[in-house]
């Protein structure tokens, strides 16, 4: 009885250490920013493809429903220039650690190269989704946007590069 007593003094003691803890915010910088939101992004990603996949939706089907409610936010009247430099802005600043290099270029002509884009599947798949099915859901998605905004999109895995050739229609 003794030690049951003792027990729980004990642990009412330490209850009351803990609650005077305080929580601080963390300090991160800008790296460890953008290394967050890129893990998060990706996250949600794959755990929308994974649901999709539950649900009987292939990945690159996912990717093109995804494509549809981003519409509204390109403006086809801006033409090719807008929509590659917007595939260019949004990919240069999604993936840390991310090489880009434009390859060949022309008025209506824009081929570039990514590397590190399979950064978080080098030990495998993630949640159960392999690369393929993650480049299949961006597949989708950007042909979606493309075809809205009158450009041909193609990509293809070049040696560990991701290849992108956007041309107007």
């Amino acid at each position: 009885m003794k030690q049951l007593a003792l027990f729980i003094i004990g642990l009412l003691f330490t209850s009351q250490l803990y609650a005077q803890e305080k929580f601080t915010v963390p300090e991160v910088s800008p790296e460890q920013k953008q290394e967050i939101l890129y893990n998060h992004v990706i996250a949600y990603d794959l755990a929308g493809i994974r649901f999709a996949k539950s649900q009987g939706v292939s990945p690159q089907e996912y990717g093109e429903y995804i494509g549809k409610l981003f519409k509204p936010y390109w403006n086809p009247a801006e033409g090719f220039p807008a929509f590659a430099n917007g595939m260019l802005f949004i990919l240069t600043g999604m993936y840390p650690e991310n090489e880009i290099q434009i390859v060949r270029q022309s008025e209506k002509m824009l081929e570039f190269k990514l590397k590190n884009v399979d950064v978080s599947f080098k030990k495998g798949p993630m949640y159960n989704i392999t690369y393929d099915e993650f480049l299949a859901c961006s597949f989708g998605t950007i042909s979606v946007l493309a075809e809205y905004m009158n450009v041909e999109f193609s990509h293809k895995m070049m040696d560990e590069w991701y290849v992108m050739k956007l041309v107007a229609k």
